[in-house]
């Protein structure tokens, strides 16, 4: 395997496309300082995975890319590509069978790198595997560059040791070892992680498993407690078909009461039917009465109206006549003063007329004379430029000689300007060689430094202040957590409740919703969203209502209801108030007006109800504790506190107050993490601020040491440049002696063509001969322009008479047609108008019939008028006679409509307890067939009382605990698996360790020793004489590091730092050519290694590198003549252009053979 050749575009200074082959074993790259020879070097280094921009003489991986020049402009990216010729097939694994391989690296202005390895993208981890082992890398003994040879000779053992393991081939095995420790360390991170887990794990299914034990008695209880609700449900559905029986039979005897009062009522109401009839009777007549009279009224109306237009017209027409009469008058003047116009513009055409003809009889003359005198200075004009001809010929000699001299003139001067300048520059260049050195003295780095170290400073204590920042949010993240998990809890108990609410509410019929949005009816709202005041006796309102708390409240019943609708609203009666000791005193609001609850009387205790109902009007006494009397009936509170829909709703608040409370401190907590996350970011924003304060401090300290350098370089240019200028200034005396010889030559040939020249025609008449000429033609042209424009004048003037004359003439016309028209209109005006008067007599004549039918029609209105208002007071003796009867009607619905009422509440009773039954799986049937004969309605609700009391003291129950626990039991034998299968790859890593290690010492050991048996061989070699050898610092092979001890000749040194600069280079060469004996690169780059060496020595290297260049192939840049003498290819580097490198090839052999030739 051997470098065929490097393309380089845009690298360092090799702007261009370059192309460096090595075609041979031992090609020398050659060419002065500066030129760019080192940059091959840093091109392969920088392919092969270079990521320190240091090692490549640069402060940032972009300063690889061409940067620009005085000629050039800066390039976007550079690209190194390194052509391998693998046809041995050293490389091994998948790229072993390609002939030639192919390594490329591009990098951009954004610092983004990209590899390709034979034209495909890659990782730079790809590029590192392929050459691991072969000796080859960015930092391997393969590339020795300049000051490599003395550090490494004077490396740290460690240091040292990294060459024997590339040389035993052991990075691939570090590489892996490195990985496997990775891994191991993972593994042991996510066996921490899982143990931590399956602690907790246990911890929840112990925990779950208590919660899974509750949960099963739970559910027994449950059972027990469903079953004697059930049989109470049974209990309570008989005594309310009981009291339903009862009601139906006391609700018929009321209805039969009813249907007398109204068939007595519907007798009177047929005699007001037929009064009704009459009196509409008699109101139609007098509305046709009416009608007649307002027609009348509205004939009279317009009649006098068209009376008052007829005279309005008559009037008009008068004023009509008198503004045409005026109009005609002033047509009529206006004719007479156009017809003098018309005389007088007819007179002044004919005076101007003859004036016109006489000008243009002028004009022609003056166009012939000035004719003639054109041609007089037009043949004046051809003599002269045949004279002109012949006299610019002359002055063209002498227009050349003056120029000749002219220019020999500007030369002394400009020769004489350079003089000057020159000078000028060289007070200059020793000005600012003089503040070069002031301004070199002024710069202070130690300064640079210290504010560099200041501003670093600044940023730590910056970090510490955002790491204490850091530890406040996080406690208050974690307060955050707690609140939103105690804001989760209460929204789910609100949830439960609130489904416990809507369980227990009665879902009102559809149809009767639809109903009312149908018909537009606006209820008030629900009985429980109105009922306002209840809280002391909740019991009693709760057992009262308990059907109706989702009724809605309306303030009148429809009148269209339908029948089955009836007992479902709660319908206010808005003109009454409540009794003093009703359950509707004992509220606020609307409901104080509900007839229901204005029936029912309130009590404290069920002593006082009884009472109470013995000794007053109402039909029902309810007291406190819900224990509702009527007449015929005792009915025990049915409701538990527990399940108390009021109670439940002020639970409900209570947690909804606690949500709000919680959410409360969420957002304050909120804003002070909004807050402290602003502070984060405002210090954040000042931390960058600093660092790049610290990046300018560091910018400012490297640039005031460049500063320093190139002061240093500016001075020893200035020197130069000053002598090169006192050179220039002799050369330029030289030039201004030669140029006056010449100027004095020049001067003697023009005074010849001057004398020559004054034997022409005086110019003086020549001139005055043209003027005169000139002066005539112009005068004739001036009197040729003075009759044009008095020609045209005049037959402008004559153009506007005439029109001005077509203009009064049609005037004229107008002023005539508008004459008739107006005498046409006033004889129009002036025709008789009888018809008009014969009109106005006929219309008085119907005004007048109209006004006596009019007063006919008011006295028959009046006449029916009386007769209505007779019928009418004998339909209100009528109707004051039906109220009576209406109001016994009115108290026997109410009567009816209470038990009503009462009957649909125990039939909504009944349908609830149904209901109950068939949420909890129940039929009634089988319920009564079961139910035992000695069952009791309130052992019943004892024992039911006594389950509820028993699952309440279970606490909160996990129902989906049994399957969580079961979930969480196949998850920690999961995790177990999970545990044992890490262990099982944990001791499998640790034996690829021991593997390895072993692996690297077998190695490491026999590539020490080989190397050290070759750096005793080459060492005497090298020296012609002494001893080198390599020795282990410790006795572990993994980490020991490697010294190496020499001694020349003659000497007894004690340390490889006593040698001199040239005996360290010696021996450090020894060193890399005893390694590349055992494992040779596939090449090997050398900077200038043989710098330190004399020719003696270089000699003996120049050997040493021939005799290696049978294995090894070497690419080495050297300025000694013996080293290139030694290379069979010779690549020079120039720089003709400023900061581009060029490549200039040179095959020796091919040469020598040509110079043979």
């Amino acid at each position: 395997m051997r470098l065929k050749y490097i393309k380089l575009v845009g690298f360092k200074s090799f702007v261009d496309p370059t192309k460096v082959p090595f075609p041979h074993q031992m090609t020398c790259v050659v060419g002065p300082n500066g030129c760019g020879k080192s940059n091959v070097i840093d091109a392969v280094r920088w392919v092969l995975g270079e990521s320190s921009a240091k090692n490549l003489r640069g402060d940032a991986m972009t300063d690889v890319i061409f940067n620009g020049s005085t000629a050039r402009k800066p390039v976007s990216q550079a690209s190194v590509e390194l052509v391998f010729d693998n046809s041995e097939g050293r490389l091994q694994g998948e790229y072993a069978s390609y002939a030639e391989i192919s390594v490329k690296r591009v990098v951009t202005r954004d610092a983004q790198s990209t590899y390709l390895l034979n034209g495909s993208k890659c990782r730079r981890r790809d590029i590192t595997d392929i050459f691991l082992g072969t000796g080859l890398g960015p930092r391997s003994y393969a590339i020795i560059e300049q000051g490599m040879i003395s550090r490494l000779i004077e490396s740290k053992p460690q240091e040292l040791r990294v060459f024997i393991e590339e040389a035993a081939g052991i990075s691939k095995y570090k590489e892996r070892r490195k990985e496997t420790e990775s891994r191991m360390q993972h593994t042991r991170d996510n066996l921490e992680r899982l143990s931590d887990v399956r602690e907790e794990l246990g911890k929840q299914l112990d925990k779950l498993q208590r919660q899974a034990q509750a949960a099963r008695r739970y559910k027994a209880l449950k059972a027990d407690e469903r079953k004697y609700k059930a049989e109470l449900q049974a209990l309570r559905w008989l005594h309310n078909d009981s009291s339903a029986t009862q009601l139906r039979e006391r609700l018929q005897q009321e209805e039969t009461e009813l249907e007398r009062w109204i068939s007595e009522q519907r007798g009177s109401e047929r005699g007001t039917d037929e009064l009704r009839a009459r009196e509409q009777e008699l109101k139609e007549s007098a509305e046709r009465v009416q009608q007649s009279y307002y027609q009348l009224g509205a004939e009279i109306t317009k009649l006098e109206q068209q009376l008052q237009h007829q005279r309005q017209l008559q009037a008009q027409r008068e004023q009509r006549e008198r503004q045409l009469r005026d109009e005609l008058e002033q047509l009529q003047h206006h004719q007479g003063e156009e017809q003098e116009q018309q005389e007088l513009l007819a007179a002044e055409l004919a005076e101007l007329q003859p004036q016109q003809e006489a000008a243009t009889e002028t004009l022609t003359l003056t166009e012939a004379q000035a004719e003639a005198a054109e041609q007089r200075w037009q043949q004046w004009q051809d003599d002269y430029q045949e004279r002109l001809l012949q006299q610019q010929q002359h002055e063209q000699q002498l227009q050349r000689l003056q120029l000749a001299r002219e220019n020999l003139a500007q030369q002394q001067q400009q020769v004489q300007q350079q003089l000057q300048q020159l000078q000028s520059q060289q007070q200059e260049l020793e000005q600012q060689q003089q503040q070069q050195h002031h301004e070199l003295a002024q710069l202070d780095s130690d300064a640079a430094a210290s504010a560099l170290a200041l501003a670093q400073a600044e940023v730590d204590q910056q970090e510490q202040h955002r790491e204490q920042a850091e530890v406040q949010h996080n406690n208050w993240q974690s307060e955050q957590d707690a609140l939103q998990q105690q804001r989760q809890q209460l929204r789910g108990q609100i949830s439960s409740v609130e489904r416990l609410l809507a369980a227990q509410q009665q879902q009102w019929p559809q149809e009767l919703q639809q109903w009312l949005q149908q018909h537009q009816y606006q209820s008030l709202g629900t009985v429980s969203e109105l009922l306002q005041g209840a809280d002391a006796s909740w019991r009693a309102f709760e057992h009262v209502l308990q059907h109706w708390l989702q009724a809605p409240v309306l303030e009148a019943l429809p009148a269209s209801l339908p029948t089955v609708f009836g007992a479902r609203l709660a319908v206010l009666d808005t003109g009454t108030q409540a009794p003093a000791g009703s359950l509707a005193a004992a509220l606020t609001g609307p409901l104080q007006q509900w007839p229901y609850l204005q029936g029912i009387g309130l009590a404290a205790t069920a002593a006082e109800a009884q009472q109470l109902l013995n000794q007053s009007q109402w039909w029902s006494v309810v007291a406190s504790d819900g224990t509702w009397l009527t007449r015929s009936s005792y009915q025990a509170p049915s409701i538990a506190d527990e399940d108390s829909a009021l109670q439940q709703q002020q639970e409900l608040q209570q947690l909804q107050t606690q949500l709000q409370q919680c959410e409360s401190q969420l957002q304050e907590l909120e804003v002070k993490l909004s807050e402290l996350q602003s502070e984060q970011e405002q210090r954040r924003q000042n931390l960058q601020q600093l660092q790049s304060k610290l990046r300018e401090q560091h910018e400012h300290w490297v640039t005031v040491r460049e500063r320093e350098q190139y002061m240093q370089q500016r001075l020893a240019e200035l020197s130069k440049r000053l002598e090169q200028g006192a050179e220039t200034q002799q050369n330029l005396l030289l030039e201004q002696e030669v140029l006056a010889e010449k100027d004095v030559q020049l001067e003697e040939q023009l005074e010849q063509l001057q004398a020559a020249g004054h034997e022409d025609k005086d110019p003086a008449a020549m001139q005055a001969e043209r003027e005169q000429l000139q002066q005539n033609y112009q005068q004739f042209r001036q009197q040729l322009q003075q009759a044009r424009s008095e020609a045209q004048q005049l037959t402008l003037q004559c153009q506007q008479l005439q029109s001005q004359l077509q203009q009064a003439a049609q005037l004229k016309q107008r002023t005539q047609t508008q004459l008739q028209q107006l005498q046409e209109q006033l004889q129009a005006v002036l025709q008789p108008d009888t018809d008009v008067r014969e009109e106005q007599e006929l219309l008085q004549v119907q005004l007048e019939e109209a006004l006596a039918r009019h007063q006919e029609v008011a006295q028959q209105r009046a006449q029916v008028n009386n007769q209505v208002s007779d019928i009418e007071a004998e339909l209100r003796g009528l109707q004051q006679g039906q109220q009576g009867v209406e109001q016994k009607i009115e108290r026997s619905r109410r009567a009816a409509e209470a038990l009503k009422l009462e009957l649909s509440a125990l039939d909504e009773r009944s349908r609830n307890i149904l209901q109950g039954l068939s949420e909890m799986n129940q039929s009634l049937k089988p319920v009564l067939e079961q139910l035992p004969e000695d069952a009791d309605e309130k052992l019943w609700q004892q024992e039911v009382d006594r389950l509820q009391s028993a699952i309440g003291r279970l606490g909160a129950i996990n129902l989906a605990a049994i399957e969580e626990a079961d979930a969480q039991a196949e998850r920690k034998q999961y995790l177990d698996q999970q545990h044992d299968d890490l262990q099982a790859s944990l001791e499998t890593l640790e034996t690829a360790i021991r593997k390895i290690d072993k692996e690297t010492r077998q190695r490491f050991k026999t590539t020490f020793d080989a190397v050290n048996s070759d750096l005793q061989a080459l060492f005497p070699k090298v020296f012609g004489g002494g001893s080198a050898y390599l020795e282990l610092t410790d006795d572990d092979l993994l980490d020991t590091g490697v010294t190496i001890m020499a001694r020349p000749p003659g000497k007894k040194n004690s340390t490889i730092h006593l040698l001199s600069g040239g005996e360290k280079a010696l021996t450090a060469l020894s060193l890399v050519f005893a390694i590349f004996r055992l494992n040779p690169a596939p090449f090997c780059l050398l900077d200038e290694v043989d710098a330190p060496l004399d020719d003696a020595n270089v000699g003996r290297f120049c050997r040493l590198v021939e005799e290696m260049s049978a294995t090894v192939q070497f690419i080495y840049i050297s300025h000694n003549k013996v080293a290139m003498e030694m290379a069979s290819h010779l690549a020079g580097v120039t720089m003709q252009e400023a900061g581009v490198s060029r490549l200039v090839a040179v095959d020796v052999e091919e040469a020598v053979a040509m110079a043979h030739a």
